[in-house]
């Protein structure tokens, strides 16, 4: 049996609502046609591991040759544009995303992949992310990989300087914790308090990075002022 090359998702806003329907291409369609066209070679090579230092960021490159010559496109996850489940994946979601966007361009397919979904419609799943050849989770620990220099003031514990959080991240971590029942103003004085700042807007990307994973891996929660205190 065939498989399929589309299929159609819905697209939701930030609320979880759906919005709209969106046709995307799915990779197990991808790599069938490609196979069809004389497909010979995947490569895939690991251009940045995700780390902490880098905010989690892992970056791949991919290199397709079929009968029709070589493609190549880079694919990128980190906790800004996976969805929660994917969190834990991020070194084999960025090689799947660049091999899939590789596959669009050798069998001339313009649609954007289920893979590469953000999160904003229905997310890709675990046993979508491919081969897995670069370390996953459980896997050595990958090379220490640096950021680039960012320019800007210094860190407050006198570091190198640290990007803020973004808007995803924040509205991130506010839908976590709706998830554990604490919304609102309690929200806000939870966050505040786990990270140690009288405003959110003096909290850096890296440590937004941090606490998402925690609260991702469902450590007890203690809502309210002072919440740290008791640890």
């Amino acid at each position: 049996m065939a498989e399929p090359l589309f299929r159609t998702v819905d697209v939701k806003d930030r609320h979880g609502r759906v919005t709209g329907t969106k046709e995307v291409a799915l990779y197990k369609g991808l790599l069938a046609k490609a196979h069809e066209e004389g497909l010979s070679v995947i490569r895939t090579d690991a251009i940045q591991f995700a780390t902490d230092e880098n905010g989690r960021t892992a970056v791949s490159k991919a290199c397709i040759t079929t009968s029709k010559g070589t493609f190549e496109a880079i694919g990128d996850a980190s906790p800004e544009n996976v969805p929660p489940h994917i969190l834990p994946h991020l070194n084999r979601m960025a090689e799947t995303r660049a091999k899939a966007r590789a596959l669009r361009d050798a069998v001339n397919i313009g649609v954007v992949s289920f893979e590469e979904l953000d999160g904003t419609t229905e997310p890709a799943a675990i046993s979508d992310l491919g081969s897995g050849a670069l370390p996953g989770n459980g896997a050595a620990g990958p090379p220490k990989v640096t950021s680039p220099p960012t320019n800007g003031p210094p860190a407050k514990n006198g570091g190198d300087y640290q990007p803020p959080m973004t808007e995803n991240q924040r509205r991130y971590l506010f839908r976590i914790l709706a998830g554990y029942g604490i919304e609102g103003d309690a929200a806000h004085q939870y966050l505040k308090d786990k990270l140690g700042v009288a405003t959110l807007t003096g909290v850096s990307k890296l440590e937004a990075t941090k606490l998402i994973d925690r609260l991702l891996m469902k450590l007890p929660l203690e809502a309210g002022r002072g919440a740290d205190q008791h640890q």
